[in-house]
């Protein structure tokens, strides 16, 4: 077995010169781009046996996704449990002739040139112990790995789009238990949502966006939900009465987005100004994104408010109140839209709860092509702020 010390530039060098001389790829890499090499490297898609990409963080690029879409014995890395999927590995066979680099290299435009790296490649025979073991890293690599569908390919786009926003991507940018069921409503791009949502008949799109105007107002303008006027507060939640509309803000129809009028226990503690529901729906953030540990925080208090009450508030009335402080995050899924929801996020809507909330309704519609969208200008600017919460006009059945 021969071994040669490689720099970054000369890694791009031999890597292309692999691809074409050797009939088989054996890849185990953490992150790709779209380098120079992409294209040869597909060109060459007949010769994968375990060519494997991983995406945690979202740090390969949806080019990378994309190209691997129907490829046979080509992967994405899903599946690895601990830690981060993080080898640079290449190998490459032709019969018994067998050769692989190993560095620090992965096949990005930093990897392959900008930044100082190092490799080492060994040629020799698959009698070699070292090589042969180099091919059966890339096997169990494989194991960790599946095949890319469209819809994955559409939600990891959508998720890349989304990382770049946030200060701490997640390690798992999408969430594949779910990805086939939801496929419809994440590959939208917003012209279609919005052409959808504007030619609803549940909703009046203008006076929708009226009424969530104003509700967010009230959540700027007051330091807490517990200094909101007692009809302020039965509006936000859906449970203000005929007669109690007393002003222009007031005058609207509050029970679009979930009427929670039904909700016994739920409008006494409303009406009582619980403190535990003040200080749950404080703790949720006007701007920026929501963390699981607000959210979880969120769902404590919220409970919390009803330790003496003989029925407990569920997902209706919390995600009523979560909708209207963050129309842009939050789905108000109550009885007249959860079979909708249900069916097109892909979960038994008889098993949902707030412990499961985020994971099957929030989760997926971050990663929807829609919602990564860039704010559009008037009038669909508005429309982008509360574009969660309309979803409503989409799932809602009188």
């Amino acid at each position: 077995m021969h071994a040669e010390f490689l720099e970054a530039q000369v890694v791009q060098q031999r890597l292309k010169q692999y691809m074409d001389h050797y009939d088989e790829f054996h890849w185990a890499v953490a992150w790709g781009t779209d380098v120079d090499l992409l294209e040869q490297l597909f060109g060459h898609r007949a010769k994968f046996t375990n060519v494997t990409f991983g995406v945690a963080f979202s740090q390969t690029d949806p080019a990378v996704v994309d190209a691997l879409v129907g490829v046979a014995n080509g992967y994405i890395a899903t599946k690895f449990k601990g830690g981060t999927y993080h080898p640079k590995v290449y190998g490459f066979r032709s019969g018994k002739q067998v050769a692989a680099i190993v560095g620090s290299a992965n096949f990005t435009h930093g990897g392959l040139g900008k930044n100082f790296e190092a490799a080492v490649a060994l040629t020799g025979t698959i009698d070699d112990p070292a090589l042969a073991n180099i091919l059966a890293f890339a096997r169990t690599s494989a194991r960790y790995g599946q095949e890319v569908t469209q819809p994955y390919a559409d939600a990891y786009r959508a998720s890349y789009v989304r990382a770049a926003r946030l200060p701490k991507p997640p390690r798992d940018p999408v969430q594949t238990a779910r990805i086939g069921a939801a496929g419809k409503v994440m590959a939208m791009n917003w012209d279609e949502y919005s052409r959808r949502v504007r030619s609803s008949r549940h909703h009046n799109v203008t006076k929708s966006l009226e009424l969530i105007a104003v509700a967010r107002r009230w959540f700027a303008t007051e330091a807490s939900f517990a200094s909101f006027s007692p009809a302020q507060r039965k509006a936000i939640a859906g449970i203000l009465g005929k007669y109690q509309k007393y002003d222009s803000d007031l005058e609207r129809e509050w029970g679009w987005f979930g009427s929670m009028g039904a909700a016994g226990d739920f409008a006494n503690r409303v009406a009582d100004n619980d403190p535990s529901l003040a200080r749950a729906l404080d703790g949720i953030p006007l701007s920026g994104e929501v963390t699981r540990a607000q959210y979880d925080r969120y769902c404590t208090l919220f409970r919390r408010a009803f330790a003496r009450s003989s029925r407990t508030g569920g997902v209706p009335s919390a995600t009523r109140l979560l909708s209207m402080k963050r129309p842009d995050t939050f789905l108000c899924v109550c009885k007249p839209n959860v079979v909708a929801v249900a069916k097109a996020l892909g979960f038994a809507r008889t098993t949902l709860d707030l412990d499961n909330y985020g994971e099957r309704v929030v989760e997926p519609i971050k990663l929807s092509v829609w919602y990564n969208a860039d704010k559009p200008d008037h009038p669909d600017g508005e429309l982008w702020e509360a574009r969660v919460a309309m979803l409503d006009a989409l799932f809602y059945h009188s």
